[in-house]
């Protein structure tokens, strides 16, 4: 299953159910593309997630944080960790996300390794990510054919590679590195409140001013947190979150371009189709016409 159209909420927390309550395990493969803007968007959840780019290169943000990963390297995300990812200087990308509730490797509340070994790397703020060694990628990799494969016992072999490699962090020390100032907290924190505005606002007209004033703080500050947390302007955020938005109608068939383009923030329809083939490299009519076809096949 691929994650790249995945449901967020407006506070970009992902509301996809991974795995299932008795086995809260998931493996999706992905296939990233800078074309039809088919990349990871920037999301969260609860889940702790293990990477691993089979093939290509990805750039990884998280947080202020960004990671450059290679073919063949891997990358454990915290939980509630606010991230995204897309090809970096390549068309195409493959990556491997498996993403795991806590309790499957610390146990039920109150044991000695949920308390002991998970919850106080887990609550670390200053810990959004530790980059893998070539062995414990290896392992995600191991782990991602197991899921994949679902062989008999694979939920046992899963458990066992999962406490291998949450051992193997622990006692070379990967969880207890802190990569970031804690003042880079606080200014997440904030970032995800303007996130949430313009989520909720995308589709009305919106100005530097509004999204300032909503954080309490001026133009110029606004511009240089969100920049600073997200990668990008919050405009050039926001006609991305907008394309996005119109991607999703476009998929349904049900409303015309100038609807689409109206309901999700654009000034005219003309202004609409040229972002959009600016970002896609195709027209809105052409992409839902390539995307259908490829449903029917």
């Amino acid at each position: 299953m691929p994650l790249t159209h995945i449901k967020v909420a407006k506070d970009l927390q992902e509301l996809t159910l991974h795995g299932s309550k008795e086995f809260p395990v998931a493996l999706y493969e992905t296939t990233m593309s800078m074309d039809s803007m088919d990349f990871l968007p920037l999301h969260w959840h609860k889940e702790i997630q293990f990477v691993y780019l089979k093939s290509g290169r990805a750039k990884y943000r998280i947080g202020a944080n960004v990671i450059v990963l290679e073919e063949g390297e891997g990358l454990f995300i915290n939980a509630s960790q606010l991230h995204e990812a897309k090809p970096f200087q390549m068309e195409q990308a493959i990556v491997y996300c498996i993403n795991v509730d806590p309790i499957i490797i610390g146990g039920h509340e109150g044991s000695i390794f949920i308390t002991n070994y998970v919850l106080p790397y887990l609550t670390n703020q200053r810990l959004p990510y530790v980059k893998l060694t070539k062995e414990l990628s290896q392992k995600v990799a191991c782990m991602a054919d197991i899921l994949r494969e679902q062989d008999a016992f694979y939920q046992l072999k899963v458990w066992r590679e999962l406490l291998y490699i949450w051992e193997l962090m622990l006692t070379q020390s990967l969880l207890t590195e802190e990569i970031i100032d804690p003042s880079i907290i606080v200014q997440q924190e904030r970032a995800k409140v303007m996130l949430n505005f313009l989520h909720t606002h995308y589709q009305q007209k919106i100005t530097l001013e509004d999204l300032a004033k909503h954080v309490y703080v001026s133009r110029a500050e606004c511009s240089r947190y969100f920049k600073k947390i997200i990668g990008r302007t919050p405009f050039t955020y926001l006609l991305q979150y907008r394309l996005r938005k119109s991607i999703e109608l476009l998929r349904d068939d049900e409303q015309t371009v100038t609807i689409i383009a109206a309901n999700t923030g654009f000034s005219t329809v003309s202004y609409y189709i040229e972002k959009f083939k600016e970002y896609t490299g195709y027209s809105p009519h052409v992409y839902r016409k390539k995307f259908l076809q490829n449903i029917k096949l």
